[in-house]
Formats: C-alpha cells, structure tokens, sequence
C-alpha cells in the first residue's frame, strides 16, 4: 500500500453531506486542502487505516478526481459497486482521449459524476450520468436540458437557504449540499425540530424501564429533545439549582415516572404529517460526536467529555429553535465554560468548537494554525472528524 510522505504537512480533510429531497444524507462529498500530489497514497490511507468506508455506512462518497488516468488508489477491503462517485472536471468527460481511462474506472464499479456544464454542442459519455452544479453561480439557460437528458441523481452545491433549496429541486436536483440547513424556511416550528420516531423510541425504553444509558444513547442524537430535558430539569419550578453536565444527572434528577409523563406531551405537540427530516439534527450530531472524540484527544476528563459532547450538540440551537441563544441557554443552568464556548468561542471548548464549525468547509476555513491552537494536529483531527461522521450518519439515516 502507498504511504504518506511523512516530511510533507498532512492536508486538511473535510467531508460535507449530501442529502435528499426530504434532508435525509445520501452521500458524503470528499474535500482536501490543499490538493496533495500524490492522491492515491492519500486515499488509500483515508478508507484502509482511518476507516472511511466504515464512516459512510451505506452512503455514497463523492471523490475529487483531477486526473482519471492517474487515478489508482488501493482498497483493502471489497467497496459496493457505484458507493464511489468520482467526480471528474467536465472537460475530461467529453475528452476522446480520456474515454478509455473513465471507462475502465467506470468498469470496476465507480459511478462518475461530470463537475460543471459541458460546452454548447458537446455530448458527455454514455457512462457518466450525474453532473455536478455550483447553485451559486446561478440559473443557466442550458442547465434544465442536461439536467433532463442525464439519468441523475445530479448534485446541485452550495445551496445557500431554504429558497435556493427549493429552486433547485424544481430545477431537477436531487442532491444537494451547503449552507441551507442553517438558514431554514422561518415557517418551520419549534415543535417540528423534535423527531416522533426517537419520542416514541423513549417512549418504549422508560416504558420497559430501560437502564440510563439506552435512554442517554438515544437523547443524545436529538439537540431539541435533548434542551428540553436539560430545561425541565433545570426550570425553578422543578426546584434544583446545581449546574446541569451530563444527561443521566438530568434523567436521574427528573425520575422515570415525570419522563415518561414529558415525553407523552412533546409527542402530542409535533405537528403530524410531516415527510422530511430535519436538516439540522445530523450536523448537530456531527458536531457534538467530534467535540467529544476531539475532547479525549486533549487528554479530557469524562466529565469534560460530556461537556464536550452537550456543547456540540447546543451549538446549532438558536437555528433550530428560532431563538437567541442568550435567551435559549440562560435558564439551563449550564456549567460556565459551556456558556463561555457556546456565547464567545473562549475557553478550551470554545477553541475545539470553533474547529467544528470551520470544518464543515463553509465560508470561514478551517487552517493548520486553527488546529494548533485547540492543541490538535490536521492527522488527529482527520481521526476525529471521520469517528464523527461514523455516527452522524446512522443518526441521519434513522431521524
């Protein structure tokens, strides 16, 4: 197997969903900064030693590919034919001289996706039947025809808000990613945020009086259930004034019997009938499972690491609730350097929070100097963000 030059920085890694229709992630799109020399070698190590495959469970992951002639990374284990989109510049799938490489990939099982819009009067290989759009560049006229002559599904990127969302899905996108899971349609409710399935599951769980730990397993996949418990718990009216840090102190605290009779009512509040899930709860999930693995990474205590944990998943709150998140996190009584993170980016969670949120790969970067700062390097926090994704996406898959 190839190997990593050691003398030569580890790039910076970024995986960025890709979901559907109905916000559920069906892919995940591979991103490296800066472009290395040497792809294959870095391929290889990302699915053979950093578990990439097993990060992707049943999603499709889309892979840069500049060349495909030179494209030849080695898998030491059997991948599902079509799981690895190659996403290729456009000019190489019209190019005669490029057919023969794309076909041979094309053979072994790996879907191609065309990157851009082919030029007036070309015509893409028979084989490559997705494209890849920049939904930021705006409408073009000959985008609704390619669109309808390719099999699809086509990508369309840097999706920025509900409206584009919606403007590309009529357009005849089917997957998308970017930025619009943080500027969601102001129609959605509060009450809407929570999933019925997971209430229903907890329901089950304190119903067959289930030990703390399934119950804490499953409130940590949802950030709205989740601030409603620490709320409750927290509330004057419930009458405890000590700092709140980890979910089996909340349940404990509020008793099987008072759970049950909360969880009854939030499931009586969701509004019914609603087919997508929310876009948020995934990338919420995301941040608070590499908050805690990069957490342990700093040599935490456990009780940091559930700190760790909460900050992640509270830091999308004041999005998902439509709320300042002064006002959302001030009657939780939450411990000060959560606070400090999630209001001013200061402290030690602060600095790893703020990695979190550079890595998703939006409009603010995330650089080596960044890492160096939360006590990181760019091959742990790589480690990091793959164990994450590993569990954000089964959390999407079952939301």
């Amino acid at each position: 197997m190839a190997v990593q030059d050691k003398s030569v920085p580890f790039p910076l890694v970024f995986l960025q969903p890709v979901a559907d229709v109905h916000h559920v992630w069906t892919a995940l799109s591979l991103h490296i900064s800066p472009a290395v020399e040497d792809d294959n070698a870095l391929l290889s190590r990302l699915f053979n030693e950093f578990d990439l495959h097993d990060a992707l469970g049943g999603l499709s992951c889309i892979i840069p590919v500049r060349d495909p002639a030179v494209f030849a990374p080695e898998f030491q284990h059997e991948i599902p034919q079509g799981q690895l989109a190659l996403r290729v510049p456009v000019e190489h799938c019209v190019d005669p001289g490029k057919i023969d490489a794309l076909d041979w990939l094309y053979s072994r099982g790996f879907a191609i996706i065309a990157d851009g819009l082919p030029a007036q009067g070309a015509s893409v290989f028979p084989f490559v039947e997705s494209m890849a759009l920049d939904a930021g560049v705006g409408h073009l006229p000959e985008t609704g025809q390619w669109l309808q002559r390719l099999r699809g599904p086509h990508l369309a990127e840097n999706v920025g808000d509900a409206i584009q969302f919606d403007a590309c899905r009529v357009e005849g996108f089917r997957w998308f990613s970017g930025d619009y899971a943080l500027h969601p349609d102001s129609r959605l409710s509060q009450k809407n945020s929570i999933s019925r399935a997971r209430l229903l599951k907890l329901l089950e769980l304190v119903a067959r009086d289930a030990d703390a730990n399934e119950l804490e397993s499953l409130l940590k996949q949802d950030p709205a259930l989740s601030y409603q418990l620490f709320k409750l718990v927290s509330s004057a009216a419930f009458g405890f004034s000590a700092h709140i840090t980890n979910f089996t102190q909340a349940i404990n605290l509020l008793g099987r019997r008072q759970l049950q009779r909360w969880l009854q009512l939030l499931l009586y509040a969701r509004f019914p009938g609603d087919e997508s899930a929310n876009p948020l709860l995934p990338r919420a999930a995301a941040r608070a499972a590499m908050m805690e693995a990069m957490a342990q990474k700093v040599t935490c205590t456990q009780e940091e690491l559930d700190r760790a944990f909460i900050t992640g998943m509270f830091s999308l709150l004041d999005i998902l609730l439509g709320m300042p998140l002064n006002d959302i996190i001030e009657p939780l009584k939450l411990p000060v350097d959560i606070v400090n993170a999630l209001v001013h980016r200061s402290g030690r969670l602060g600095k790893l929070l703020d990695v979190v949120e550079r890595s998703e790969d939006g409009r603010i970067p995330l650089r080596h100097v960044d890492l160096d700062a939360a006590g990181l390097d760019a091959e742990v926090y790589c480690r990091c963000l793959i164990q994450a994704f590993n569990w954000a996406t089964r959390v999407s898959t079952e939301a």
